[in-house]
């Protein structure tokens, strides 16, 4: 059996068990994850299936309070749920879903045009509305509200498991105070819509007949919601998120609670300015101080690595000038305000802003400095490792990365084995050098890499996917990847994407990438991959035809110009296939890079139709590129 044969087999394999899974829920009612397991033990040992059953993805199974899973089709068929109108949701015919639709919005797939569920932004850009409330909302076919004024009663059903538009009237006025009082500990909290769940469970009669909304009822009662959550009335919200945000962060990054409170708060501290920032124009150096030197030994527990790469990748990983100058004024003031222990850190942080802020050699300074603080702080040793590699010094990168646990690891050491300088052992330092230079073997080669090794494009296109796969970036690249590997994590990602692939290549050119790594490493290339660099700025990709391979290089034939052009390196592909590649002309060869073979003629096509549009669409072409609706086609 293929991989692709083990990789559909075990998809089938899981959708069979979530189809007896959801079927078990069905007949048998709610059940715990072990009840639940053993009902399907045919299909594997209770305590495996556990494993597959806890995080589900299956729309219509609902979570309850009481730690049991429920079928939601068989619960919430045929009842109804009221929302009062807005101006907002009637000129626009979008519904906040909070949280009077909550526990009904598993059913808004909105197919054949039907009611749909989408997230609230999404939908407010699609109809030209105000932003809602609420961060989901209910999508209705436009005009569905036209006869309808602000604060008429409207109701949703649940008909053959999908939604359903009432105009309604009340009929009913249930008090939930007593059975609320049962599911909450006196400061406990729950999922808005398990709670109603778990209602229905307990009073079947509830919502078959249109009632008061969710959200006055709960008022009602003494109990008020917040982001999809129900709590008594005085609940403390904020705390409360805050406790679960340092708990994940902490889960999440391996810290202790000390060092996620402080990435959390630091974090915190930074959108606050943001939002000042952008409210109304102020000294954001000053802004820093004052909130620094009030309390500097408040972030003493962000010397650890990995509670500052924490600040930084929660805070920080979108690339914006007005996050990037309050990350490096509220950085620097901890470098020089901070105790002692922090400055490491802080260094490295504020590097990390000037560096995206467009000033590489402050960023080095910075990472330097770092290393004067604590000569072993890894993310600076790392960073100081890969502007060695970008100025093309093989030799000290690898040192750094030598002085990092687990550095050998890297994607980084890992290509700097191609361009390690080699060794003349036979020559004594003053010997004249082996290339015939005619120059001492200390000043030429001494240490350094082969010149030819630089000029055939390899280190410099790799210099670029490195860059690539920095935080700000990666979004862009495993999101275009993920379009072929929807089931791998961030990480199996990276490690199936780097240096191979459309998804990155695009991701460089035309999701623009390599045009900020040009922008922001110009000051440390070598001269010479500066100019290569921009040649390469203006080159798309295109389809070719494999016509020969040989030791010497690979002769491509482009199916747009029918001009046949020489490769100095293998090309995945044989005589015959067809290929989508960008060719990179460097000083020495040319250079086929995200090479993918083409599994038919009519694939070839539609991927040259996308390369021909005028405004080239980056997920389209990847799409493509893997093979479309019908890559198992072969036509050829």
């Amino acid at each position: 059996m293929t991989d692709f044969d083990d990789e559909t087999a075990g998809s089938d394999a899981a959708g069979s068990i979530a189809s007896a899974a959801l079927a078990v829920l069905r007949e048998q009612g709610p059940l715990s994850l072990e009840e639940w397991a053993t009902h399907l033990e045919e299909y594997g040992a209770a305590t495996e299936l556990a494993d597959v059953l806890e995080y589900p993805s299956e729309p219509m199974l609902g979570y309850l309070p009481n730690g049991k899973y429920v079928a939601l089709d068989t619960v919430l068929e045929g009842l109804v749920f009221t929302h009062r109108l807005s101006e907002l949701e009637i000129a626009s015919d979008i519904l906040d879903a909070s949280p009077d639709l909550e526990p009904i919005l598993a059913f808004g797939d909105g197919e054949d045009g039907a009611i749909r569920v989408a997230l609230a932004e999404e939908a407010a850009v699609e109809r030209g509305a105000a932003p809602f409330r609420s961060r989901r909302v209910v999508v209705l076919p436009a005009g569905t509200l036209g006869e309808c004024a602000d604060g008429d009663l409207i109701g949703l059903a649940v008909e053959d498991g999908r939604l359903a538009f009432r105009l309604v009237e009340i009929e009913d006025e249930p008090d939930l105070a007593p059975a609320l009082g049962e599911l909450f500990e006196e400061d406990g909290v729950e999922a808005l819509d398990s709670v109603c769940w778990q209602l229905l469970l307990e009073d079947p009669s509830l919502f078959t007949v249109p009632v008061a909304p969710l959200g006055e009822i709960f008022e009602a009662a003494g109990y008020e919601h917040e982001r999809e959550l129900l709590a008594r009335r005085g609940f403390d919200f904020d705390a409360y998120d805050l406790q679960i945000r340092t708990a994940l962060v902490a889960s999440t990054y391996d810290l202790t609670h000390d060092e996620a409170v402080a990435a959390v708060a630091f974090v915190d501290l930074a959108d606050r300015g943001y939002t000042d920032a952008v409210i109304a124009d102020f000294d954001i150096v000053d802004w820093a101080r004052r909130h620094v030197s009030a309390a500097p030994d408040f972030f003493v527990s962000l010397a650890d690595p990995g509670a500052a790469v924490a600040v930084f990748d929660l805070g920080f990983r979108n690339q914006d000038p007005v996050t990037d100058a309050i990350l490096e004024a509220l950085a620097s003031e901890l470098a020089e305000r901070g105790p002692r222990s922090v400055r490491a850190a802080a260094h490295w942080l504020a590097g990390k802003a000037v560096d995206r802020l467009g000033r590489v050699l402050e960023a080095e300074a910075h990472y330097e400095k770092a290393l004067l603080a604590e000569s072993g702080w890894g993310p600076a040793l790392f960073e100081l490792a890969q502007f060695a590699s970008d100025r093309g010094d093989a030799t000290r990168a690898l040192s750094l990365l030598g002085r990092i646990d687990g550095g050998s690891e890297e994607n980084l050491y890992a290509v700097l084995q191609d361009f390690v300088p080699a060794d003349h052992p036979e020559l004594g330092r003053n010997d004249k050098c082996w290339c015939g230079s005619g120059r001492k073997y200390k000043v030429c080669h001494l240490g350094k890499a082969d010149e030819s090794v630089k000029a055939d494009g390899r280190w410099l296109y790799k210099k670029a996917c490195l860059f690539a796969f920095a935080s700000e970036f990666v979004d862009v690249v495993t999101g275009l990847d993920d379009l072929e590997n929807a089931n791998l994590s961030e990480n199996e990602l990276i490690a199936a994407t780097i240096f191979d692939g459309s998804a990155l290549d695009v991701a460089l050119f035309e999701g623009g990438i390599f045009a900020d790594f040009l922008a922001r490493r110009s000051e440390l290339l070598p001269e010479a991959e500066v100019v290569t660099a921009a040649q390469w700025l203006g080159v798309r990709r295109s389809v070719y035809e494999v016509i020969e391979t040989s030791d010497t290089g690979v002769v491509l034939l482009d199916r747009v110009s029918e001009e046949t052009v020489t490769v100095g390196h293998p090309v995945e592909g044989k005589p015959g296939d067809l290929i989508s590649a960008r060719l990179l002309t460097a000083p020495t060869c040319a250079l086929a890079v995200g090479v993918v073979v083409m599994s038919s003629e009519s694939q070839a096509a539609r991927v040259l139709e996308v390369l021909a549009s005028e405004e080239l669409d980056a997920e389209e072409l990847v799409r493509e590129s893997r093979g479309g609706a019908d890559h198992s086609t072969d036509d050829r």
